[in-house]
Formats: C-alpha cells, structure tokens, sequence
C-alpha cells in the first residue's frame, strides 16, 4: 500500500550572513542569562528579588539556546533546499493585510504543480509587501523542490 505524500513544507530561507548574525544574537542571550543568574546569587540580598531576576535570566538564557538551534536547523534546511529546488515564481492569488505595528502581508500563492496548491506567506519584507498590494496580477521570487514537497520564498540573495 503507497504511503500518502506529505504536506508541502515551508522553509525560512535563511543565508550564510544572517545565520551567523542570529547565532551572535542567541550567543549574546545565553552569556546575558548566564551572567544573570550568577549576579542574581552572588550580589541581591532580597530573596524575592534574586527568585526574579534568576527566572528573567534562565528564560533569557533558554530564549538564547532556542534560537541557536532553530538558525542551523533552518539553516541546514536552504542550503539542502537551494541544492536540489529550482528557482521559480509563485503568482500571488489573493492577499491580506494584518494590522500590526508594521505592515505585514499574508499571501496566498499558488504552486505550479498539476494539482491546485495553495500556501501562504506572511511577511514584512518590501517585495511581499508590493506583491501583496499588487494582487492578484503579482508573483514573487521562490525556490521550489516537488519530490520533498519544500519551498521558500527568496528575500535576497542567499550566499549558502
């Protein structure tokens, strides 16, 4: 009996340059947790106050580690994805608007596949945000792989 495909999966195309920016960023979190934790202990007489400043510093530090992992992971997953995915552009069937601080945009895109797929992307980067308010007659750039069902949209360029 055939297994049934997958889902098509999303992946956050994430370059070389800003993977090592984030890794800095979660390095950052984890020393300002660790550093934290040993300041709440060693200089706050107030138990109250060493309890609160402890669990602000290991949620900081946890925050810290999450993100270390999820940059590889995502990461890991462009630079597979740009090695065996075409480039190739998405046409935006409709989008939506969200109301943030900033503008965002949801896009509903269609892949060029025999069946009729639709995934969405939710971004604030300009190209989407001109894509979005351009639709339904807009396409965005994006790097697609129909035997693992993945896709990214491309916000630049990607140095993996």
């Amino acid at each position: 009996m055939p297994a049934e495909p997958p889902e098509w999966t999303k992946v956050e195309l994430t370059s070389h340059r800003g993977a090592v920016g984030q890794r800095i960023i979660a390095a950052m979190l984890v020393v300002v947790g660790l550093v934290g934790v040993v300041l709440s202990i060693l200089a706050v007489p107030d138990w109250w106050v060493v309890v609160s400043v402890f669990l602000v510093s290991v949620f900081l530090g946890i925050i810290g580690l999450s993100l270390w992992f999820h940059v590889g992971m995502s990461a890991a997953a462009t630079v597979e994805l740009v090695r065996v995915g075409a480039p190739t552009a998405l046409r935006v069937l409709r989008s939506e608007e969200i109301a943030d601080e900033s503008i965002i945009f949801r896009l509903f895109l269609r892949l060029p596949e025999e069946e009729l797929v639709v995934v969405q992307h939710q971004c604030s980067q300009g190209q989407c945000v001109e894509a979005g308010r351009a639709a339904p007659h807009s396409e965005v750039p994006a790097i697609l792989d129909p035997v693992t069902k993945s896709w990214g949209v491309v916000h630049g360029r990607l140095d993996v």
